[in-house]
């Protein structure tokens, strides 16, 4: 765990650096994400507020559909810590069994697919190292809300880092309904760190972030949604405005025109008529003068606004990777070549999204422990193939490795137990 000294060696030894003035790592400073252009400091492109993300994903049920697939698939796949050393393999597993011990009440799997969900959502993940009350141990995870979380930045909003272009910490808004006695920020870094209301200041050693796709410099990585997120609000436009279209068709507006060039209205006859049109749909006749003309409105581009809505939805389907009919849970008529090819493209995108999130979790995750408790290895998080086809493609080179004495007869069936979690209790 770095001291407050190491980070505060800078040019000028009693500061840190802002992501502005870095020299050898220059690091373009984001203001709060979704915020306006004109109140950062540096220009950057306009990221979508990590509320709005949220909201997506709960109201749109292709995106909802789509990202909860997507998890599903990749926690489906026999995934374990594994390491050489048999008392490090014995210290991960009693620490991932006894998970949620002393922070939240969450288990290791939860907290597997929760990382995952929070990337494809917001882009990143955050946990949180717990450590002992002597500081010199993490003995538990727990995971933050994305939503609370954000750089240690200068009241010009630019991200403070150290010497070696790392953030100098990271800042919790907490709800204004729980209170702040105290920040957390070390004395010696007020003058540079400006603190938000209600927050309270973590160093990097207590944080772990799991990130995405990274863009830029790097600091605010992108999840599945984001680009998307316009295609979503247009779509769902759309479908307010066809829902409108099939109301109005099964609900159409009636026109009346009172009287005629020989029988002007009055007042009361126009008023008289009007009561009885809002009172038509518990009616099945209605009687007029032959001087009232009566017309229908009614939409007549229901069928056009199904093209469109159309579109969007293949947009949103292609931003996420997913095959069609796996996002929006229909029976479309595709070709059976194409939906494996498809599948095939698909397998590919989350073996990216589990290769950088197992790396992300032994190196932010793992090794901190490791360091803590000087182990001379650091564990990897291993991930079995995903999917029957990518089992039955390994068990016939099995075969073959058996074949050819690459692997011995009990190489072989330690791994299949492992495949078919033989060795699991019921």
């Amino acid at each position: 765990m770095r001291t407050i000294d190491e980070v505060y060696l800078v040019t000028n030894p009693k500061q840190p650096i802002l992501a502005s003035m870095a020299v050898k790592k220059p690091a373009t400073a984001y203001g709060n994400i979704g915020e306006p252009e004109s109140k950062k400091s540096t220009p950057t492109i306009p990221r979508v507020a990590q509320s709005e993300l949220e909201l997506t994903y709960l109201r749109n049920p292709t995106i909802f559909n789509g990202v909860n697939k997507i998890v599903q698939t990749i926690m489906s796949a026999p995934h374990s810590v594994v390491a050489k050393d048999p008392a490090i393999q014995k210290y991960f597993d009693e620490f991932v069994e006894n998970l949620g011990t002393s922070g939240s009440d969450i288990t290791w799997e939860e907290l597997l697919s929760q990382i995952y969900k929070y990337q494809c959502i917001y882009g990143w993940a955050w946990v949180e190292n717990i450590f002992n009350k002597q500081g010199n141990k993490i003995v538990d995870w727990d995971l933050i809300d994305p939503k609370k979380m954000d750089y240690a930045k200068s009241s010009t909003m630019n991200i403070v880092l150290d010497k070696f272009g790392k953030p100098i910490g990271y800042v919790e808004t907490l709800p204004f309904d729980v209170a702040v006695t105290d920040s957390n920020l070390p004395e010696s870094l007020r003058s540079m760190v400006s603190m938000p209301p209600n927050s309270i200041f973590l160093e990097p050693d207590h944080v772990s972030l799991i990130k995405l796709y990274m863009v830029g410099d790097g600091f605010y990585p992108t999840g599945l949604i984001e680009p998307i997120y316009q295609t979503s609000i247009r779509k769902m436009n759309i479908e307010e405005a066809m829902a409108n279209a099939i109301w109005r068709h099964g609900f159409p507006i009636i026109l009346a025109s009172v009287g005629d060039s020989n029988h002007e209205p009055t007042p009361q006859q126009i008023k008289s008529t009007l009561l009885k049109l809002q009172d038509i749909s518990y009616k099945q006749e209605l009687a007029v003068p032959f001087y009232y003309d009566l017309k229908i409105l009614e939409s007549k581009q229901a069928e056009k606004l199904r093209e469109h809505l159309e579109y969007f939805i293949q947009q949103e389907i292609a931003g996420m990777g997913i095959p069609k009919p796996y996002a929006t849970g229909g029976g479309e008529a595709t070709n059976r070549a194409t939906l494996t090819n498809q599948t095939e493209m698909f397998l590919l995108t989350l073996k990216d999204i589990i290769a950088k999130t197992t790396y992300s979790i032994r190196k932010y995750m793992f090794k901190p422990i490791c360091d803590l408790e000087d182990f001379s290895e650091i564990p990897n998080l291993r991930w079995e193939p995903i999917g029957l086809t990518e089992l039955d493609a390994k068990a016939k080179r099995l075969i073959s490795y058996l074949d050819k004495s690459v692997l011995t007869i009990e190489e072989v069936r330690d791994l299949i137990k492992r495949f078919e979690k033989l060795d699991e209790e019921e």
